[in-house]
């Protein structure tokens, strides 16, 4: 019988990973697209404004009409000189012109808060689309009294999906030495940003860019880099931006601590979890005392050609040690059907059987058959077709209990020994699981605290080699239930070997006519019936069974089999930095323009 004990450990299992994911932005957009890769390159221009080549990388999983970007800008800012090109799964790049919507063409509109693109491509499910915007910003720069400064959101925060990678450069002074650049990143505390004073760059790299937080860079430099600039403040600047940067940088730092203070508590805390609940399990194991008879294993057991002394359903329970299965309950109808206690023939239909009742006390012997007969027919036949459409699971569980709860009474499996093995097993699935969370949990960690998931593994390892030990000194089998196990298993691996043997010294064909419901029950029906029309022949078959029993047994009954177990499986269910140097970026925003910008697909 299938368990279902598991269902609730399966669920918060995802739940606590769930919880340790990085959340993303997520969209409901009509078009489903990634965006694997955005570039930026800008360089800074003697009068003040910033020439900027921005390519985005789209990896479409539907089909679109193209895609749109959105540059907002200070008042007293332009966007100029603008080009467009695309690119589709590496091809040949494509010069975007300005239209009115054709295909490979853009529209640039002008609103208060900046520009618009919207660039018309069609596009192919599975496509990969590289557009590249060129554009100028006149007054990205303001020239102050001690200092020049750009304060730029250069990545905006209003896309509808997040930035796989990310990649920004600036160049000053045409790539010459700036002696005193100064530089800041704000964005998630993940990204970096390298400043290199003796070539006049600054470059931000970040992976999984929330669509909603962008990159924004704040620079200083001397004014002598921007020396034609118009846009200017008769002011001092620059102390200012450093105490501002300072202070940002201290609350991402602080941010940061309070990060890694809880990363620790949760990998120590994950850490002790793990070892409460293995060596809890562990010392179980070590002290458990043996039990039960082990049967010797199939591979020692020399060939049994005595029909067991126990029926077939009873044959399997002892063979699995477990509820007896579709195919146990097939086997039992087979034998009555043997029998001559039912009677099973073809219908209409496509692999469509009926089983009519012969001997009417089958249904008082058992319930669940007389279950079937009822709810699947009129009460004295049924057909599988019907059988199909009928919700017989809970019938079927307690027939499974039934049957395996009689196997018990005989004393064959043990009922202490069982509920024994069944207790520690919980107890193995429930340490597997908090083992398995907390190693999920200290990967995380792993760069940092890497001997943590190593002991948690070690844990797990421990647990299943003494789980295996305890296996091995325990049985739920007692002395005659192992004993007629190995009877059981013995005659299973005789019918297993079948064709290296010749069946008639074994028995004549009424034996053999008794052995089919165990060979049904241990599925190896198929390859006995080929070797019994192999060996007695057709003419033989035909002439010791009844034309019935002939037809369905030897005929159609392989068909008739997968029929009746598909039809009842059906039926019953499948059971940062202060310095303004290279580091880390801060969170926050030091006001940079272009906030607000993005975009997306249509």
């Amino acid at each position: 019988m299938k368990k279902r004990s598991l269902i609730s450990i399966v669920s918060m299992l995802s739940l606590l990973l769930g919880m340790l994911m990085l959340t993303h932005h997520t969209t409901f957009a009509d078009v489903d697209y990634d965006i694997t890769n955005f570039n930026v390159d800008a360089h800074i221009n003697k009068n003040g404004s910033l020439t900027i080549t921005r390519s985005i990388d789209y990896d479409f999983d539907s089909d679109a009409h193209g895609v749109y970007y959105r540059q907002n800008l200070a008042k007293n800012q332009k966007l100029i000189n603008q080009k467009v090109s695309v690119s589709t799964n590496n091809g040949k790049t494509i010069p975007i012109k300005a239209g009115n919507g054709q295909n490979n063409t853009y529209q640039l509109t002008h609103t208060d808060d900046g520009y618009r693109f919207k660039v018309f491509h069609n596009i192919s499910e599975d496509d990969e689309v590289k557009v590249t915007y060129t554009y100028t910003i006149t007054n990205a720069v303001i020239n102050w009294r001690d200092t020049a400064e750009l304060n730029f959101k250069i990545i905006g925060n209003g896309w509808d999906t997040d930035l796989d990678h990310a990649k920004v450069s600036v160049i000053f002074n045409q790539g010459k030495k700036v002696s005193h650049l100064k530089a800041w990143a704000h964005g998630d505390l993940g990204g970096h940003i390298e400043v290199n004073r003796s070539k006049g760059q600054v470059v931000l790299t970040d992976n999984n860019v929330s669509g909603d937080v962008g990159i924004e860079l704040h620079a200083i430099f001397p004014a002598s880099v921007t020396p034609l600039n118009k846009n200017i403040r008769n002011e001092k600047h620059k102390q200012a931006v450093i105490s501002q940067e300072i202070k940002l940088a201290k609350e991402a730092n602080e941010k940061r601590k309070q990060q890694q203070l809880f990363k620790t508590i949760l990998a120590y805390a994950s850490l002790i979890i793990a070892v409460l609940s293995s060596g809890f399990f562990l010392s179980k194991l070590i002290l458990a005392k043996p039990f039960g008879i082990k049967p010797r294993k199939t591979s020692e057991l020399p060939h049994n050609y005595e029909i067991p002394d126990v029926d077939p359903v009873t044959a399997q329970i002892l063979d699995d040690g477990d509820y007896p299965d579709e195919r146990a309950f097939t086997a039992y109808l087979t034998q009555l059907a043997g029998k001559h206690r039912l009677k099973i023939e073809k219908a209409k239909g496509r692999k469509n059987y009926r089983i009519t009742l012969l001997d009417p006390t089958v249904k008082q012997e058992s319930p669940f058959l007389k279950e079937i007969f009822d709810q699947a027919g009129n009460g004295e036949s049924f057909t599988t077709k019907k059988l199909k459409k009928i919700d017989l699971e809970d019938e079927f569980d307690d027939w499974q209990k039934d049957q395996y709860h009689k196997v018990q009474d005989k004393d064959l499996i043990s009922r202490k020994y069982k509920d024994e093995i069944e207790k520690t097993s919980t107890q193995m699935k429930v340490s597997t699981f908090f083992i398995f969370v907390t190693f999920i949990i200290s990967l995380f960690f792993a760069t940092q605290m890497p001997i943590i998931p190593i002991i948690i593994a070690i844990l797990g390892g421990f647990n299943f080699i003494f789980y295996f030990i305890y296996k091995r000194r325990t049985s739920i089998y007692t002395q005659e239930g192992a004993s007629e196990v190995e009877k059981v298993r013995g005659f299973k691996k005789m019918l297993n070997d079948i064709g290296n043997f010749k069946m008639k010294d074994v028995g004549e064909l009424i034996f053999w006519e008794d052995v089919m419901p165990y060979a049904v029950a241990f599925g190896l029906s198929k390859q006995v019936l080929k070797e019994l029309k192999a060996e007695f022949g057709e003419k033989a078959l035909q002439t010791y069974f009844t034309a019935n029993t002939y037809y369905w047994y030897y005929g159609d009954f392989n068909h008739f089999e997968k029929s009746f177990s598909s039809s009842l499986s059906k039926s019953i269910g499948d059971s940062s930095s202060y310095s303004g140097s290279s580091g880390g970026f801060s969170g926050g925003s030091s006001g940079g323009f272009g906030g607000g910008s993005g975009g997306g697909a249509f």
